[in-house]
């Protein structure tokens, strides 16, 4: 009989260390993880999964077999794309905006519901989740739900959402895997919690931006505003250069252990195109910068693939209640 790993889902497996589920054959009976998320665990030597599941395979899945949907993604990472895979899912959901407690104290959460509701046409319910979170009031939302099905973007929060509930609940199951890194739940694992069978996802992998410990936030932003009035660029923890032209405020919504530097006279070379004005240039798992008026921005090539654009979460007044 195969053994499923408890922390990513995976089939446990000696048979190749070059495959996901590896562990030594004179640990397998007594394994209850992977290689891989033991060390994850126990050292933080994080490592990427080798076959992870597509976003199509995630969902066939999930509308094949689910009953209800708890669907999360963070502040940072709401653009269409993300909205696409939530409007996919034809089973009865809710979306949940995880890592709250990143939001800046002048946003409210009024104003990110009413955000989703005018700009993506979200009809169903928006709740919103934090490690500070009252489980209480989440839990809630899921009366009468026997099975839950949680997905999102890959580092949303889903293993650290049902973890917390299995504290909550004092359940004896093993915890899942969590990292700060890209796709550590590799397959669906179901964990009976109370009444409940809560059944963790594969993240949906996009093109994240390779976060490190110091460079995801980890706590509420603390947004920084520049008056930019000529070509300017500016350096991004001196991990890569944006050069921005014309006259706008531009405000850096990032980890506050990444430093900007505004550069006078340097050059940037890569794409550039015409962002509208009350737009917010997302890098994909990093950050966000909203622009106030229409300029243009220069980005170097090879970071393109994490570039979204979208109207500004942070820069409208959404008056629908």
């Amino acid at each position: 009989m195969s053994k499923i790993c408890f922390g990513c889902g995976v089939h446990i497996q000696y048979s190749d260390k070059n495959k996901d589920g590896y562990v030594p054959e004179e640990k397998y009976e007594n394994s209850d993880y992977c290689q891989r998320c033991f060390r994850i665990m126990h050292y933080g030597d994080y490592k990427k999964a080798v076959e992870p599941k597509s976003i199509k395979s995630i969902i066939n899945t999930v509308n094949k077999n689910a009953k209800y949907v708890v669907f999360l993604t963070d502040f940072i990472n709401i653009f269409d794309e993300v909205i696409n895979i939530f409007k996919s899912i034809n089973v009865p959901k809710v979306l949940v905006v995880s890592k709250s407690d990143i939001i800046p104290k002048n946003v409210s959460f009024i104003e990110i519901k009413n955000y989703l509701k005018i700009i993506y046409g979200i009809k169903e319910d928006i709740i919103f989740t934090s490690n500070k979170t009252n489980l209480n009031t989440f839990i809630k939302n899921l009366y009468g739900q026997n099975e839950i099905y949680f997905l999102g973007l890959t580092n949303a929060g889903k293993s650290t959402l049902i973890n917390a509930l299995m504290d909550k609940y004092e359940s004896k199951n093993a915890r899942i895997t969590t990292s700060y890194k890209e796709n550590t739940t590799m397959d669906f694992i179901r964990i009976k919690v109370g009444n409940m069978t809560l059944i963790d996802s594969p993240g949906f992998v996009f093109n994240n931006f390779e976060l490190k410990k110091d460079t995801s936030i980890d706590g509420e932003i603390k947004p920084i505003t520049y008056q930019n009035k000529t070509k300017c660029t500016y350096n991004i923890g001196n991990l890569f250069n944006i050069r921005i032209d014309g006259i706008t405020n531009a405000v850096f919504y990032f980890s506050k252990n990444i430093d900007i530097k505004r550069l006078y006279n340097k050059e940037t070379i890569g794409m550039t195109f015409k962002v509208g004005s009350n737009s917010d240039i997302i890098i994909c798992g990093l950050g966000f910068i909203k622009i106030t008026a229409e300029t243009n921005i220069t980005i170097p090539m090879d970071l393109m693939k994490y570039i979204n654009v979208r109207p500004s979460i942070v820069g409208g007044k959404y008056e629908q209640n």
